[in-house]
């Protein structure tokens, strides 16, 4: 079962904190996670490169619904796969969904390792993951925070 912000934020040093919700913030984080995952589908850059572009389109579009709730992600350990999950329990993701993207994370943390190359099938599903979850979450916000996405496009 995936934890919402509210229970990840009660867990002793979480990297979750209550802030009021952020329609600014929230509106550059989806508009980061757009330009990331574009980034990430790019075949002139390296196979690394470009999945790291597609974990980064996730942890930004997490970050965005964060926002959205009134929660703030510090850089404390875990904010990655608190970002995530909080994100994927807010947005109704499946478990089998949020395990999918969350190998993505584990990519991220594999490719310190000496000699991790990443293939190009994985490349691919990885993107084809991450778009599916972009839509997810511009879905989650047409139907939520209408009026918060409008309200952060003010100048």
């Amino acid at each position: 079962m995936l934890r919402s912000f509210q229970a990840l934020a009660s867990e002793p040093d979480a990297p979750v904190k209550p802030q009021a919700s952020n329609a600014k913030d929230a509106v550059a984080w989806l508009q980061s996670a757009q330009v990331k995952l574009t980034d990430a589908q790019q075949t002139a850059v390296s196979s690394g490169t470009r999945m790291d572009a597609a974990w980064d389109a996730v942890l930004m579009a997490s970050l965005a619904v964060a926002a959205a709730q009134g929660w703030r992600i510090t850089s404390d350990k875990g904010h990655h796969a608190a970002a995530l999950e909080g994100a994927a329990q807010a947005v109704s993701l499946s478990v089998m969904a949020f395990d999918e993207l969350d190998t993505l994370r584990d990519w991220r943390n594999r490719k310190y390792r000496a000699g991790f190359q990443v293939d190009s099938v994985e490349l691919a599903e990885a993107i084809e993951l991450v778009a599916s979850f972009l839509k997810t979450v511009a879905n989650w916000f047409a139907e939520h925070h209408a009026k918060l996405l409008t309200r952060g496009l003010q100048p």
